[in-house]
């Protein structure tokens, strides 16, 4: 069972309005490798930019916020003193605790900053860092005390478009005994990967990506960066980490690496006019020795404006499928032509795109 990449190709066909001429557009259909989800990449979507004339009140700080720094330790809840004596965890500017809508066992808020507001590309290295170690340490310190929290995740919803209910930056953490949807699809396509070719999926992923060099952004050791396949979301960029089973196999340098990378495409969103996204990083199963790779998927919203539509609609909600308007292989290259130029942060190892026969998209049989 090899990896396939499978495109069906569509022609939509109709006549103009108000005239006897015919008008053609074209739809890709996409399958993932992984899943078998589909995704429609179709001429004519469009996803709204930003227009930052119109974020002054958004941008002022508010004084009902509960995440701002005078409001934060006197309305907040605190962590179980079994758990950590302290109640809550600081790493530089990040502030943790549990949240009040448990998602999951012990859901959990990190704060970012004192500041109610950040531009895009205002989330810096350092900044995704500390929130990062702090998530991590909380992890470690939820798994340690109940032996049956087995699956987490890290998540970010910015900004009201991604269903954010504060503008003030946060992420969120999931730590639960049972996994997610999303979680439980990946680790069951792995495992079955794993049993039908006695390697890793995302090993093999990358190597076929790597040797295609269509979708592939940057490496930076053991963190490659791509665009899916098939995405769930617009402008979806990928990061995979090759030899990290789980988030608790991270090390601090790989914290350093993965948060140079996020902030490397959230300054790339913020270039292209999008000040909202949603983020998820995804853990293999606690205390297990298998298959699974740690690995992260992030994707543009609707840009904040005073009014806006949102981007997900029956399509994605009910049938689980990404309506889409660019090529992951179109955004793969203007990411990595940012990497190269206005973030220089993520060229230890640059890709290089390959001969012909590679730029197009291979047609697999169904």
């Amino acid at each position: 069972m090899a990896i396939q990449f499978r495109c069906e190709s569509l022609l939509s066909r109709f006549q103009n309005p108000g005239d006897e001429a015919y008008s053609e557009r074209k739809l890709q259909v996409r399958f993932d490798p992984l899943l078998g989800t589909s995704a429609r990449i179709a001429e004519g979507v469009k996803l709204q930019t930003s227009d930052d004339a119109s974020l002054g009140s958004f941008r002022t700080p508010d004084p009902n916020c509960p995440f701002c720094a005078e409001r934060i330790d006197k309305v907040t809840p605190r962590i179980a003193r079994q758990i950590t004596p302290a109640g809550r965890i600081r790493v530089g500017d990040t502030v943790l605790f549990p949240n009040l809508v448990p998602y999951s066992k012990y859901a959990a808020v990190a704060v970012f900053t004192t500041r109610h507001w950040l531009d895009l590309r205002d989330f810096t290295p350092a900044l995704i860092a500390d929130n990062l170690a702090a998530s991590l340490d909380y992890i470690r310190a939820v798994a340690k005390f109940d032996a049956d929290v087995r699956f987490c995740a890290y998540n970010i919803n910015y900004l009201y478009p991604s269903g954010g209910s504060l503008p003030h930056p946060h992420s969120q953490l999931y730590v639960d005994p049972f996994p997610t949807s999303m979680m439980r699809m990946q680790h069951a396509s792995i495992a079955a990967y794993w049993q039908a070719n006695g390697r890793c999926f995302w090993n093999d992923l990358v190597s076929e990506e790597t040797e295609r060099a269509e979708r592939v952004i940057s490496r930076d050791g053991p963190i490659v960066w791509m665009t899916p396949f098939a995405p769930v979301g617009f402008n979806e960029v990928r990061a995979v980490l090759c030899e990290r089973a789980t988030i608790l196999d991270l090390s601090s340098l790989d914290v350093q690496k993965l948060a140079a990378g996020i902030s490397q495409v959230l300054a790339w969103y913020d270039s292209i006019g999008y000040n909202s996204f949603n983020l998820a990083l995804y853990s293999g199963e606690l205390g297990k020795d298998g298959a699974d790779r740690v690995n992260l998927t992030m994707v543009t919203r609707t840009a904040m404006t005073p009014f806006y539509r949102s981007d997900s609609m029956y399509m994605e909600r009910l049938h689980w499928e990404a309506a889409l308007d660019r090529t992951p292989e179109a955004v793969a290259a203007d990411v990595r032509q940012y990497f190269r130029t206005a973030g220089g942060r993520l060229t230890r190892r640059p890709f290089h795109v390959a001969a012909s026969r590679h730029v197009n998209v291979r047609m697999e049989d169904t």
